[in-house]
């Protein structure tokens, strides 16, 4: 790098040349002030010539080397890490200044650092990436000065132009005990529950007794036993589970700089591999007011990846939902009774009264759970007391909004469906817990 473009003078370089100003300013009236600031300043001038000379005796004074993750890990925060050599026989101070994607809106960034002489040191920073999609390094830039020094810092930049995919949540799975959750529930599961009638899976014919179900008499094995005889069904192990995205304006709602969208996305992904350990079928539906995209629930391990796929690509224009296209679409595509896990949210009572009778509909057929949202906010801010009559007036409108959300609750469960209401940073773990329910209450 040119030499003009690489030399800097540091802070503490122009606070010694300020001082000299001052002591000139003063030699006006004061002969030996005077004196003193020529000195101050002959002996800056020495310093800077002597770390100069140290720092730009080597071509390359330092190396460095960005090493990144496979992929990034959206709303999570991901570990970075600089590989350091210093190839100089001197301590110096670094401080680093990185190119950051501008995805991540991180304008000033700067981390100071003591590197040891002819030693190698490795820097860990962490970033948090809020939004889906490619994130883009570019270069490294470095300020070195030498440390008992300090009045001087040679600039170097190691371009390294590096992108990487930031995928829906997957370390989630090391701060939340979802293992632990679904390695319970199969503790809890290991005794075989025969349920007559729920599928067309035989298991065994055996003598009918008082409250079997006779529709399931073998009237053939009747007439050879001379007694009534009875097909017995093993109930289904492996059920059909939909996580449905509300792709649509009320899911666009931020909090803690990610939208509400992204947080389902997030828990959709917790839920697969739950659902998946528990042995059930995981599927995916996205709608929107346009289009509704559809994944055939399986069964297969390989499934976690495609839906983690297909979150990551999901693109949207926060328009109006339509519900009806979403029942139309399920009766369509969905032909088994499955369990519909809708994540989208409802902003009022009237709200969900405009798309209630779809929902009413699709819960004909399938068994519904729809997840909605409580803002955090106002629960944090309805919690503080209140010391005045305008904090009392907010507080109250805060409990009429937390209100709505019983009510569109209630609402659910007057029609037969199903409900959770959950804040945003506590999705997955909620709708990992709702479903374990209820598998536990075999209600599907």
């Amino acid at each position: 790098m040119n030499f003009f473009k690489s030399f800097y003078l540091t802070p503490r370089a122009f606070i010694v040349l300020g001082i000299c100003i001052g002591l000139f300013c003063i030699g006006l009236v004061l002969n030996l002030s005077f004196v003193l600031g020529q000195l101050l300043l002959f002996l800056l001038f020495l310093v800077v010539l002597v770390e100069t000379i140290l720092l730009y005796s080597k071509s390359q004074l330092i190396s460095s080397r960005r090493v990144l993750p496979n992929r990034l890990s959206n709303g999570d925060e991901n570990q970075i890490e600089l590989q350091l050599r210093n190839n100089a026989a001197m301590d110096l101070t670094l401080t680093i200044y990185e190119d950051l994607p501008d995805l991540l809106q991180l304008r000033i960034w700067k981390i100071a650092v003591l590197l040891k002489k002819a030693s190698n040191q490795k820097v860990v920073y962490e970033v948090r990436p809020t939004q889906r999609g490619i994130y883009t390094w570019q270069n490294t830039n470095i300020l070195c000065s030498v440390s008992f020094l300090g009045f001087v810092a040679r600039k170097m930049t190691f371009e390294e132009l590096s992108s990487i995919s930031c995928y829906p949540s997957f370390e989630q799975f090391k701060k939340l005990p979802i293992n632990a959750l679904t390695n319970s529930f199969s503790e809890t599961s290991t005794t075989n529950i025969r349920k007559i009638g729920q599928s067309l899976e035989f298991e065994q014919i055996k003598d009918y007794v008082n409250g079997d179900n006779y529709r399931h008499i073998n009237w053939k094995a009747s007439a050879k036993q001379g007694r009534l005889m009875l097909n017995q069904y093993q109930a289904e192990r492996s059920q059909d589970i939909y996580m449905v995205l509300d792709m649509g304006r009320s899911m666009k709602m931020p909090f803690n700089q990610q939208t509400l969208l992204d947080y389902a996305i997030n828990g959709s992904v917790a839920l697969t591999r739950s659902i998946l350990d528990v042995k059930d079928k995981a599927g995916l539906i996205t709608f929107s007011s346009k289009n509704c995209t559809y994944l055939p629930a399986r069964s297969e391990y390989k499934q976690f990846g495609i839906i983690n796929d297909m979150l990551y690509n999901l693109t949207t224009d926060f328009l109006e939902s339509d519900f009806e296209r979403l029942y139309k679409f399920v009766r369509y595509k969905v032909r088994q009774r499955s369990l519909l896990i809708i994540f989208t949210n409802f902003d009022s009572i009237n709200s969900l009264k405009r798309n209630l009778q779809y929902l009413k509909a699709i819960a004909q057929y399938h068994l519904v759970l729809v997840v909605f949202f409580e803002n955090s906010e106002i629960v944090a801010f309805v919690n503080q007391p209140a010391n005045n009559l305008r904090e009392i007036y907010s507080n109250t409108i805060g409990k009429h909004f937390l209100s709505q959300n019983q009510l569109i609750l209630k609402e659910l469960v007057k029609s037969g469906i199903q409900g959770l209401i959950t804040q945003p940073h506590l999705l997955s773990i909620e709708a990992i817990n709702k479903y374990l329910q209820i598998k536990r209450k075999q209600m599907i």
